[in-house]
């Protein structure tokens, strides 16, 4: 593939937070990512889930230049890297599907009034920084439907309707945003006094 700009001078610009050099990047690679993604997903994923596929695709290409993961010297094409990024991200999405319990009565299951519940913590007081700076660090489409369920208490219904997705979907959005909260957590030390996450 011949590139139309110099793949140097753009990675060095989206490391400084040049906006424009990353919309040219994705402007170039748009239709490659999407492609990457749909023949590694093989159509056994549903449109909707492929496009938020392409879209954690797009974060992590983005977040992996902006730290500087890129390095034009070692001689590998930016396609190639780019390609192995994609390549984890959908790696990454069937792992976590394999790990899924179904969902579809999620409803029943993690009701916010039962002490059993690991979430009743969560809402704890005294642990609301934690929370809020955890929830901070996830994308926008996990964040939101973490704070309906947790914070607003919305019933699946009520937030497939604000989201304007299916049942099905928000169930599927909420379980794995749940699981990404929880590393964040983890990662933060929140359950060092709780013997619920302890394995």
């Amino acid at each position: 593939m011949s590139f139309t700009f110099d793949e140097k001078s753009l990675i060095e610009k989206i490391v400084l937070g040049d906006t424009d050099a990353e919309n040219r990047l994705f402007l170039h690679f748009k239709e490659r990512i999407e492609f990457l993604v749909r023949a590694r997903l093989r159509n056994k994923v549903p449109t909707d889930d492929q496009k938020d596929i392409i879209s954690d695709a797009r974060q992590a290409i983005l977040l992996s230049l902006r730290k500087g993961g890129f390095d034009p010297a070692k001689g590998k094409p930016l396609e190639a890297y780019i390609a192995g990024i994609v390549s984890n991200v959908v790696a990454l999405y069937f792992r976590n599907l394999t790990k899924s319990k179904p969902t579809e009565d999620i409803d029943k299951h993690r009701k916010l009034e039962s002490f059993s519940n690991p979430l009743i913590e969560i809402l704890d007081y005294e642990k609301q920084e934690i929370i809020r700076s955890s929830l901070a660090s996830l994308n926008d489409k996990y964040k939101e439907v973490l704070l309906l369920r947790i914070y607003e208490e919305q019933s699946i219904e009520e937030i497939a309707k604000t989201v304007g997705l299916e049942k099905r979907r928000v169930s599927e959005r909420i379980n794995y945003a749940l699981k990404l909260l929880v590393k964040e957590l983890k990662k933060k030390n929140y359950f060092q006094f709780s013997d619920t996450f302890n394995k």
